[in-house]
C-alpha cells in the first residue's frame, strides 16, 4: 500500500486577534518537534546484515527488501556480470536518485528447512515502477525462473481491486534459490518487496481489501453526508469539508494503484498524487477561511497560493525531486494554516479550537508513519495501514466535530439575535401602542391602514377600528385639503419631512394645530408613508402670542424698537422720489415727577394714556413705536417734510390739553420731539435715531414741549455732537487704556526741598496720537458719569508706576491725585482705591487727593465721610482751586483737609492788580489760622513766586516751577 502524507485544514471563527494559550502553545510544539524528529531520518545507509532467508513451514512473510543486499550496477551490465562481481558494487544510500545510466539490484539466498515444499510469491505493493526484473538462481547460480514488469504493460497485473506486482515460485524441500531483483525507476527506487507464503499472502489481500473498502465507505457515508447537508444548510465550511472527502476518496484510489488499470495513466501515479494533495491542501486552506473569517486578506492569499504554488513547482521537477517536494513542503503548509488558525481564533470557543488542533496532531501522526515506511523502505502491512486509516478517519471526523461546534455557536448566536429580534419586535409594538404621539401609515393616496390609540384620541375617533372605517382618506385630516398634497409632494422630493405644524380637523369638525413628522419607505407590499402626529395647539397659540409680543410693546400695544428700526430700514430701502420718509423722536417732559411722586405703576398707566393718544393722533399717517422708558418714534412718509412737523404739532396740542389724574393728583405732561428727514445721505437706521434722538435734545435744552428740525449747521446740536464724540472717544480711552499720566512738580516756598512733590494730571490721546487736554473731555464725562471710572484709571496707574519705581517711591514727600465729586459717593470706588494701596504697598502718608472747592460744598457729607476714611489711614486732603466757587469760609472751617490750593485766576494777576493780592492774602491768613498749608497755583515767573513767598503761602506750582511732563519721562525737581 503505497502512503503519502495528507495535509488537513480546521477552523474556528475568531472575534478578536488573540495570543496563542497555553494548552495551544503546547500543541504547537508537539507538532514542531514531531516535523524537526522525522526529518532528521534522512540518507540511511540500505545495506543487509544478512542477505539469506531460512524457511520453514511456519513462515508467513518476510520483508524481503530489509533482508537483501542492495547495489547500484551500470545499466548495460547483465544479471550474470552481476552476480560475479556483486560484491564490488557501491551501496545505495536512501533516499538518493539513481543515475540515467544506473539501476538498483537487490540480492538474497532464500533456503527451504522445512519438511513440505513452500509456494511462494514476491509482492511489491509500487505498480508504478518503469521496469522491474526478476531472476531466481539454483545453487549454482544457473536461471531457473525470471519475471519482467514495465509500468506501461496493464496486462502484467492481475485485474483485482488492489493490484500489486506478484512474482510467484516454488521453493522445494532442502532447495536454495537466490532472488534477484533488478529495479529501474527515476523516483524513490527503494521498492517495498514482501516474500509471503500463498495462503497468507490471501489472507492479506483479503484482510487488505476489507480495510480498504471500510476507508472508502467511510469516506463516502461523510462525503455524502456533508454535501446533502451542504445542500440543505448551504454553509460553506461544510461545502469544502465534503471537497475533502471527494479528493481523499480519489486519492486513496490513487495510492493503492488505480491508475494500472490505464496503461495511458501508469507513468503519471507521482503527478497524480501531487494534484490530489495541492487539492486536498486547498480545500482544507478554504474550509479554514471559512471558519475564521477575521483571518486578514493577506494572509489568506498566502494560505492559498502556498499549496497551489507547491504543485506548480513539483510538477516541474523529477519524480525524485517531487517526492521529496511533497514530504518537506506539506508540512510547512500545514503549520502556516495551524498558525492562522491559532491567531485568529474565536476566544468565546475554545472547544472548536480544540478539536481542529487535535484534528492536526491526527493528521501529523498519519505523517509520520508515512515518513518512517518511505524512509526506512518498510512493506505495509494490514495493521499499518489500519493504524493510518483510523488516525486519517479520527483527524477527519475532528474537523467535522469543529464545524458542527462552529454551527452550533453560530446557531446560539441566531437564536439570541433572534430572541433580541422578537424583544425588540415586542418592544416596538408596545411604544406604538402606547405612545403619547399620534402614529399612522397610509399609502400615497391617502388610504389609511394603521394607526395607534394615540392617534384615534388625537383626531376624537372611539377606537382604532372605527377610525379605520370612517375615514375614507387622510385628507380629512387636514382644515385645508390642499395642505396635504402640498405635503406629499415635498416628501416625494426629499423623502421626508419633520416637525411641520398644519392645521388640521378631528372628527367633531372642531379645528386645532397639530406638528407632523412623515417619511417615505419603499416595501415589498407598495409605498407607504409612515407619519407621528401630535397636538401644539397650545403652543401654536403661543407662538402667535410671542410673534405679536416679539413686534410689539408689552405695555403699550404699539411697535417695539425693534420692529420700528426694521418698518424704518424697508422704509428708506423702498422710499421713491415722490415721498418723504421723516422721523419724529419723542420724550415725554415731566414724566419723572409722575414716576417719583406717584410710583411705577402710575408710571406704567400715563405711558399708556399717552401712547392711546400719540396712536389716535397719527392714525393712518406714520408707525408708532415705543423705544424704552418714556420714550416713543413715528416714522412718517409723508409729501414733504413740512407735513411731518404738521403732524408734530398736532401731538403737542393733543398734549398739551391732556391731564393725567391719579389718586385726585392732577399731572400735566408735556414732550419734546425732535425731527428728522431721511434723505439719500447713505445713513442707516441707527443713525437717523440718533440724529433724531439730538434733536429732541436740543428741544429739551430750549425750554421743551416744542420741535426742533435737525440740521447739520445746527450749532447747538454740533455741540451736543461733540460732547457725544467725547463720550466715545472716553469710553474707547478706558477700554483700550488711551489715557496718558503727566505730572508737574510743587516747590516749597520757606523749607528746603527735602523729596519730590508732583501732582498727577491726565491726558487723552486722540485718533491721530495727539494728546487732548483735561478742559476738553472731562465736562462731558462729568455728565455721562463717567467721572468715578476715569479716577479708577488714575489711581490704579500712578500707583503701579509707584511701585515700579521704588527709588522715586523712596524720596517721594507727596504725590497729588485729584479725584471728582462723583466719585467720593461711590461706595465701590473707595474700596478699590483702600485694595489698591494694598495691592501695590504704597505708603498712605505719601498721597494726596485733591478735591474741587465746588464739589467739596454741593456733596458735605459724602466727601466728609471719604475724607474722614482715608484720613485715619494716614493720606492727606487739599482743596483744589478754593475762592473760584462759593467763597465760603464757613464750609472751608467745617472741610477736614490738610492744605488749600489758591485758585490761580487770582495769582496771575495779583502783580497787577491788588484786589487779587488782597483775596490771596485773605485766602492764606484764614487757611493759617485753621492750620492748614496754602499752594500757589498758576505761578509763571520768578517775580510771582518771590510775592507769594513773601506773602507767607507755603508752596507754589506753575509754568514758572515746572511744565507738566509725561510720568514715564519723570525726572526729579
Amino acid at each position: 500500500m503505497n502512503q503519502t502524507c495528507f495535509i488537513k485544514d480546521a477552523v474556528i471563527h475568531p472575534m478578536s486577534v488573540p495570543r496563542i494559550g497555553n494548552q495551544h502553545r503546547r500543541l504547537l510544539f508537539v507538532f514542531t518537534a514531531m516535523w524537526g524528529l522525522l526529518l532528521t531520518c534522512v540518507s540511511l545507509p540500505l545495506s543487509a546484515q544478512q542477505a539469506h532467508l531460512v524457511l520453514d513451514e511456519q513462515f508467513t512473510s518476510h520483508a524481503f527488501n530489509i533482508r537483501a543486499q542492495w547495489k547500484v550496477v551500470p545499466q548495460q551490465h547483465a544479471y550474470d556480470t552481476v552476480m560475479a562481481r556483486f560484491d564490488d558494487w557501491p551501496d545505495i544510500h536512501y533516499p538518493s536518485p539513481l543515475a540515467d545510466n544506473d539501476r538498483l539490484w537487490l540480492r538474497a539466498r532464500i533456503s527451504n528447512m522445512g519438511d513440505q515444499p513452500l509456494s511462494l510469491t514476491l509482492v511489491s505493493d509500487r505498480t508504478a515502477l518503469d521496469y522491474v526484473h526478476l531472476v531466481l538462481l539454483d545453487g549454482r547460480d544457473r536461471i531457473t525462473d525470471s519475471f519482467n514488469y514495465r509500468v506501461s504493460r496493464s496486462n502484467s497485473l492481475p485485474s483485482r481491486l488492489l493490484p500489486t506486482l506478484k512474482f510467484p515460485f516454488v521453493l522445494q524441500t532442502g532447495q536454495s534459490k537466490t532472488l534477484l531483483l533488478s529495479v529501474k525507476d527515476n523516483g524513490l527506487v527503494a521498492p517495498q518487496v514482501t516474500l509471503w507464503e500463498n495462503h497468507a499472502l490471501a489472507v492479506h489481500d483479503r484482510n487488505m481489501v476489507l480495510l480498504f473498502g471500510v476507508a472508502m465507505g467511510t469516506l463516502s457515508v461523510l462525503l455524502g453526508y456533508f454535501l446533502i447537508s451542504y445542500l440543505y444548510q448551504r454553509t460553506p465550511a461544510r461545502f469544502w469539508l465534503a471537497t475533502t472527502f471527494a479528493i481523499l476518496f480519489v486519492f486513496a484510489f490513487v495510492i493503492q494503484g488505480g491508475l494500472v488499470h490505464w496503461p495511458a495513466l501508469s507513468n503519471q501515479v507521482e503527478a497524480a498524487t501531487v494534484i490530489l494533495l495541492a487539492a486536498f491542501l486547498a480545500a482544507q486552506v478554504r474550509v479554514c477561511h471559512t471558519l475564521f473569517p477575521r483571518i486578514p486578506l493577506p494572509l489568506r492569499v498566502l494560505t492559498l497560493l502556498a499549496p497551489l504554488g507547491l504543485a506548480a513547482v513539483v510538477l516541474t521537477q523529477s519524480a525524485y525531486q517531487m517526492t521529496l517536494a511533497i514530504y518537506l513542503g506539506s508540512p510547512l503548509i500545514g503549520l502556516l494554516i495551524i498558525l492562522s488558525a491559532l491567531l485568529f481564533r474565536d476566544r468565546r470557543n475554545p472547544t472548536q479550537t480544540r478539536t481542529f488542533l487535535i484534528a492536526w496532531l491526527f493528521l501529523f501522526a498519519v505523517y509520520a508513519v508515512q515518513l518512517d515506511l518511505t524512509v526506512n523502505v518498510m512493506p505495509v502491512n494490514v495493521l499499518i495501514s489500519l493504524q493510518c486509516v483510523v488516525l486519517m478517519m479520527l483527524a477527519m471526523l475532528s474537523f467535522a466535530f469543529s464545524i458542527e461546534v462552529k454551527e452550533k455557536n453560530l446557531n446560539i448566536q441566531q437564536l439570541s439575535a433572534r430572541e433580541k429580534t422578537i424583544t425588540q419586535l415586542n418592544q416596538f409594538y408596545d411604544l406604538f401602542r402606547n405612545s403619547a404621539e399620534g402614529l399612522y401609515t397610509s399609502t400615497l393616496d391617502g388610504e389609511l391602514r394603521s394607526i395607534n390609540p394615540a392617534m384615534c384620541a388625537l383626531f376624537g375617533y372611539e377606537d382604532e377600528d372605527s377610525m379605520l372605517r370612517e375615514v375614507e382618506n387622510t385628507r380629512n385630516f387636514y382644515a385645508s385639503k390642499e395642505d396635504r398634497d402640498l405635503l406629499v409632494g415635498e416628501i416625494l422630493e426629499k423623502g421626508a419631512v419633520m416637525g411641520r405644524e398644519i392645521k388640521g380637523i378631528r372628527a367633531d369638525g372642531s379645528e386645532f394645530w397639530f406638528s407632523l413628522s412623515c417619511q417615505i419607505r419603499k416595501e415589498a407590499a407598495g409605498t407607504f408613508l409612515y407619519g407621528s402626529i401630535f397636538d401644539v395647539t397650545e403652543r401654536k397659540q403661543s407662538s402667535i402670542s410671542l410673534e405679536y409680543l416679539a413686534t410689539h410693546d408689552s405695555l403699550t400695544g404699539v411697535f417695539n424698537r425693534r420692529e420700528f428700526e426694521k418698518r424704518l430700514y424697508q422704509a428708506l430701502d423702498s422710499h421713491s422720489e415722490h415721498d418723504c420718509v421723516c422721523l419724529l423722536y419723542l420724550d415725554l417732559d415731566r414724566f419723572k415727577v409722575v414716576n417719583d411722586t406717584c410710583g411705577h405703576k402710575a408710571g406704567d398707566a400715563l405711558i399708556k394714556d399717552v401712547a392711546t393718544l400719540f396712536q389716535d393722533t397719527v392714525g393712518n399717517q406714520g408707525d408708532l413705536a415705543r423705544l424704552g422708558g418714556d420714550e416713543f418714534a413715528i416714522l412718517v412718509t409723508a409729501a414733504s417734510e413740512d407735513d411731518a412737523y404738521l403732524l408734530g404739532v398736532k401731538i403737542l396740542n393733543a398734549l398739551q390739553s391732556y391731564r393725567f389724574v391719579w389718586e385726585n393728583r392732577i399731572f400735566s405732561v408735556g414732550v419734546s420731539i425732535g425731527l428728522v428727514g431721511c434723505g439719500d445721505d447713505g445713513a442707516g437706521p441707527e443713525q437717523y435715531l440718533s440724529m433724531a434722538d439730538a434733536a429732541c435734545y436740543i428741544a429739551k435744552e430750549q425750554g421743551r414741549n416744542q420741535i426742533h428740525r435737525y440740521s447739520s449747521d445746527d450749532d447747538s446740536l454740533k455741540r451736543y455732537e461733540a460732547e457725544l464724540d467725547s463720550l466715545a472717544a472716553i469710553n474707547e480711552a478706558l477700554e483700550h487704556s488711551k489715557f496718558t499720566l503727566f505730572y508737574q512738580h510743587c516747590r516749597p516756598l520757606h523749607t528746603p526741598l527735602e523729596g519730590d512733590n508732583f501732582e498727577i494730571l491726565l491726558r487723552l490721546e486722540g485718533e491721530e496720537g495727539e494728546l487732548i487736554p483735561p478742559n476738553a473731555f472731562l465736562p462731558s464725562a462729568e455728565r455721562y458719569n463717567l467721572m468715578p471710572k476715569i479716577d479708577r484709571w488714575v489711581v490704579e496707574n500712578s500707583f503701579r508706576w509707584l511701585a515700579d519705581h521704588p527709588d522715586i517711591l523712596a524720596s517721594l514727600q507727596r504725590c497729588s491725585i485729584n479725584l471728582s465729586g462723583q466719585s467720593l459717593g461711590d461706595r465701590d470706588l473707595k474700596l478699590f482705591i483702600l485694595n489698591a494701596f494694598e495691592t501695590y504697598s504704597i505708603p498712605y502718608h505719601k498721597i494726596c487727593f485733591e478735591i474741587t472747592e465746588t464739589v467739596a460744598i454741593i456733596r458735605m457729607d459724602d466727601t466728609r465721610s471719604f475724607m474722614h476714611t482715608f484720613q485715619r489711614l494716614g493720606c492727606e486732603f487739599s482743596l483744589d482751586d478754593f475762592g473760584s466757587g462759593f467763597s465760603s469760609y464757613t464750609y472751608l472751617k467745617h472741610l477736614p483737609v490738610n492744605s488749600v490750593k489758591i485758585d490761580g485766576s487770582f495769582i496771575k494777576d495779583m502783580l497787577n492788580d491788588p484786589v487779587d493780592a488782597a483775596m490771596v492774602a485773605s485766602i492764606k491768613d484764614v487757611a493759617k489760622a485753621l492750620g492748614m498749608k496754602t499752594v500757589g497755583e498758576f505761578v509763571e515767573n520768578e517775580a510771582t513766586m518771590s510775592q507769594l513767598g513773601r506773602m507767607g503761602v507755603d508752596f507754589a506750582q506753575g509754568y514758572g516751577v515746572a511744565r507738566p511732563a509725561p510720568l514715564k519721562e519723570y525726572q526729579p525737581l
